[in-house]
């Protein structure tokens, strides 16, 4: 039988009983759909971390270095890992143009990290300095234009700060926060939406007045790492490698730990594979709908088999194979299945592109994102509907007539 009769009569088969198909194909739009949208979302957000992170790497005349003290406990102190000193010993080294502490910048605000001691724990939280704050509150008030004003000192903690100093989160109002030489007053605690407090995080937890904060310490600078700038005609590498063979012998803290390049690569590359990892877990969960779709899709082609007795009887005395009685069925659920699957596709793109729209970033198709809806589609055609279609095929011309 010819392929183009036998798909001719499938998607006949399925016209002919439209309410049937369309309940059972509605598993099939809803499981590819599910695995569309955290697919398509899951990439848009690993795309637009890798370009912030990729941002930092577009010229190879600039490279940074960090420290990492032997003792963690170090780190969570605050002395700098870096000081002007380091500066002076860098800017000595053939080949550095420019040499100054990295200026830390997230989506536009000026953050940093601060490092301190709530009891026997060691906190790493990212700070930024506001004009105002906006975000919700949980106890107190927002910061102002009048805190920025008369340079008052003055922060607004999240919940999950304030619950680590003083346990209920809501008594942290008006009580003191230390830091450096300065005592802040803590006027408002705010509610947690970013998740735990960790050196992976960096969303703000904590906000300074922005003029407050110049004042007394000055501009932000982040002194734990070095951002030096290669002068042209010298190999980028080749300095870099000079300047930490300087650092480790003339550094301030060259008897505390040791200095490496901030590799941002490793960091793009360790990110885009954990995104990839979680966004496979989330569409692994969502795709067990689609086994339960594809049971469905078994079903009715047991039940279009039982019914179509009598045509396939007449197929057998005409000549039919059982080859051809088999295809006929196994193309008609790969035609259900592949209609669901490219509904799917397109609402799941849909839903994914009405997300983006209250997200920082955007969703666009691409070859994968196809390819796993129809994969997909055909595969569970092809497995749900083998054992229907392989009925059908066995079925006994002297057993039909009876």
């Amino acid at each position: 039988m010819k392929r183009s009769i036998i798909w001719k009569t499938a998607f006949r088969s399925i016209l002919k009983n439209k309410r049937r198909s369309l309940l059972t194909m509605l598993g099939i739009v809803i499981g590819i759909a599910s695995v569309i949208t955290i697919v398509a979302i899951g990439n848009g957000f690993k795309e637009d971390m890798v370009d912030k992170l990729s941002a930092e790497k577009q010229k190879e005349n600039v490279k940074k270095i960090s420290f990492s003290a032997y003792n963690t406990s170090d780190m969570f102190s605050d002395q700098a890992m870096f000081i002007d000193n380091d500066l002076g010993v860098v800017r000595m080294v053939p080949g550095v143009e420019k040499i100054d502490f990295d200026q830390r910048e997230v989506d536009g605000a000026q953050k940093g990290t601060l490092n301190f001691q709530a009891g026997p724990k060691n906190l790493s939280v990212t700070y930024e300095l506001a004009n105002k704050t906006t975000k919700e509150l949980l106890a107190g008030r927002q910061l102002n234009d009048g805190d920025n004003a008369k340079l008052d000192k003055t922060v607004v903690v999240d919940e999950l700060v304030a619950k680590e100093l003083y346990q209920d989160p809501t008594a942290a109002v008006n009580r003191t926060f230390p830091y450096k030489d300065q005592l802040f007053t803590i006027v408002g605690v705010t509610t947690n939406t970013s998740g735990a407090i960790g050196p992976g995080n960096d969303d703000s937890l904590l906000y300074f007045p922005k003029k407050t904060y110049e004042h007394y310490f000055g501009k932000l600078k982040d002194t734990s790492t070095l951002k030096l700038t290669v002068a042209p005609g010298y190999q980028p590498d080749q300095v870099l490698k000079e300047t930490i063979k300087t650092l480790s012998q003339q550094g301030t803290m060259k008897n505390s730990g040791t200095y490496q390049e901030y590799n941002v690569k490793d960091t793009i590359k360790e990110m885009g594979s954990l995104l990839n990892n979680l966004t496979l877990f989330i569409s692994a969960i969502a795709a067990i709908s689609l086994v339960i779709a594809g049971v469905g899709v078994m079903n009715m082609m047991y039940i279009s088999v039982s019914e179509r007795i009598k045509e396939i009887g007449i197929r057998r005395a005409l000549g039919g194979t059982a080859s051809d009685i088999k295809k006929q069925f196994l193309t008609e659920g790969i035609a259900l299945t592949l209609i669901g699957g490219i509904t799917g596709y397109l609402l799941g793109m849909i839903i994914a592109y009405l997300a983006s729209m209250a997200l920082p970033f955007s969703v666009r198709p691409d070859l994968m994102t196809v390819s796993l809806a129809i994969g997909i589609s055909v595969f569970i055609g092809v497995v749900f509907s083998y054992f229907p279609a392989s009925a059908a095929s066995k079925k006994d011309l002297i057993d039909i007539m009876k």
